[in-house]
């Protein structure tokens, strides 16, 4: 792969000033350790609602080994594990005082294998304390979101805004006050809980048009990419006109774009709009048209709301059987997307910020279907594959930060045997062969995550530690991992800090 020529309207990036934003020094973390060398990239990617099994269930049906036996998670020897608890359940605070933290991580009550019954009405019996324990006061995507992006949690729903509702300081602005290229890539809508997090600020998840709108004008990210098309279904099949849906991008804002005329702030040009599989693999190839390469691109996959986790199953194919129903065709991946992303964004000579997001994991976690977990996460490895292979011919990990995680446990993916041996995770079934998974819920869960790194920088992770969980250690497979934890704010402050070293 080789880099694209350096349009001067990348390098010279103007700083945002749209609004006052709160915590412009807002890090949670007062003693923030320096580096010797600046990294110029910063890559965070993010596997939407992966608790610790789907990330072995995914590398089990492709490489009949653990995830952390398997690449490209041989690649991340630095493992820890993450807490993700928000501040509170709801919000914002009417009365605005001092915030105040409800809700913590217990590791007492997390591997308490007290017997438990569970309502008789509940969907999901939990037969271990534990079991309930993790189900209860979970943050969401918005909240988690924020708390990686702004290193400071908030309530469940907010966009990068605080228990107050007030503007926080994204890592995305603070990249982009910095000199670098900036980019929001997900697999879900563009304007969703976790990319939404990156580029805008709301008190509330649900406002999709003003954040749609706000992540298109403001000027914080100089590439955005996702799904949300508002004249494409579920299945990228056309809508008829009188069934579009301007839901996640308002009719005015997609009429302004497909007429060249949309310009975010601090922008000399207007979008660039791409918005067919063809333009994405000509990004991800290098042989885009320079009218591509210069200026602020938008690419918005012609498809509804996921690209592929919402697929319809077509008649003689099994939709519990990972990749046996055939792939929407006209929908790009998120590893093409990533490598087109990165193509574009390291155009600008003092580097990027890039947030890549596996959001579909999540949904499908939801809806408990192991083969679409396994189909997400599995795009989402190639997509950490893709961006170590750009690292290593083209740029270096003394001057890259890369960052794997997630925001959240969803549905605990544990393994045939957890109803009766507490925690006993998915077991092995070899290459190609659909696992046993139990779930014990259809949301989220309070348990610790996985956090993978490397890069100059990723080894200050250890003077986040806030503890050690043993039980971590021995219960999940997060293989190198000794059980110390962080906390997901700490993601940000370790962003920072190399953005922003001297």
């Amino acid at each position: 792969m080789h880099l694209i020529n350096k349009p001067n309207s990348l390098i010279a990036i103007s700083m945002l000033a749209a609004f006052s934003l709160t915590g412009c020094d807002n890090s949670t973390s007062t003693d923030i350790p320096k580096l010797s060398i600046q990294p110029k990239n910063v890559i965070l990617m993010i596997s939407d609602g992966a608790s610790d099994g789907a990330w072995d269930i995914a590398s089990y049906w492709e490489n009949g080994k653990l995830a952390n036996n398997s690449a490209p998670y041989t690649k991340l020897s630095t493992r820890f594990a993450m807490t993700t608890f928000p501040l509170s359940t709801n919000g914002p605070d009417t009365i605005c005082g001092d915030e105040v933290e409800t809700i913590s991580y217990d590791k007492d009550q997390v591997w308490d294998e007290t017997s438990f019954t569970s309502d008789p009405a509940d969907k999901y019996q939990r037969p271990f304390a534990g079991y309930e324990y993790i189900s209860k006061n979970v943050t969401d995507s918005a909240a988690a979101g924020t708390a990686l992006a702004t290193g400071h949690k908030t309530y469940n729903g907010a966009i990068s805004v605080d228990h107050c509702g007030r503007p926080l300081e994204s890592i995305t602005h603070i990249a982009k006050a910095n000199g670098l290229s900036t980019g929001i890539i997900t697999s879900v809508q563009f304007d969703h809980a976790t990319p939404a997090v990156f580029g805008a600020n709301n008190v509330s998840r649900n406002n999709y048009e003003a954040i749609g709108h706000d992540m298109l004008t403001q000027g914080e990210a100089d590439l955005i990419m996702g799904a949300g098309h508002p004249q494409f279904d579920s299945d990228g099949k056309l809508r008829t006109t009188a069934n579009f849906e301007y839901k996640y991008i308002n009719a005015e804002d997609w009429a302004s774009l497909n007429s060249g005329i949309l310009t975010p702030a601090g922008s000399d040009t207007s979008w660039s709009l791409i918005d067919n599989k063809a333009d994405f693999e000509s990004l991800a190839n290098n042989t885009a048209s320079s009218e591509v390469l210069t200026g602020p691109l938008f690419g918005l996959v012609p498809v509804g709301y996921t690209l592929q986790q919402g697929r319809t199953c077509t008649a003689g194919k099994n939709e519990h059987v990972a990749f046996d129903c055939d792939m929407t065709a006209t929908v790009p991946s998120l590893q093409t997307m990533t490598q087109g992303a990165i193509n574009y964004l390291s155009q600008n000579e003092k580097g990027f910020f890039l947030m890549v997001e596996g959001g579909a994991v999540d949904w499908a976690a939801h809806a408990n279907q192991t083969a679409r977990i396994i189909e997400e996460q599995v795009d989402f490895n190639h997509s950490v594959s893709a961006v170590i292979a750009w690292v290593e011919q083209n740029s270096n990990w003394d001057e890259t930060l890369l960052i794997v995680t997630t925001d959240h446990g969803n549905s605990y993916v544990l393994g045939g045997a957890s109803d009766q041996n507490a925690y006993a995770p998915v077991e092995n079934p070899g290459k190609g062969v659909m696992p046993e998974v139990k779930y014990y819920s259809g949301d989220h869960t309070l348990e610790l995550v996985r956090l993978y790194a490397r890069g100059k920088g990723a080894e200050t992770l250890s003077d986040f530690v806030k503890g050690n969980d043993e039980g971590y250690a021995i219960n999940y497979n997060n293989i190198g991992s000794n059980g110390d934890y962080v906390d997901n704010t700490n993601v940000f402050d370790l962003m920072k800090q190399v953005i922003v070293a001297p």
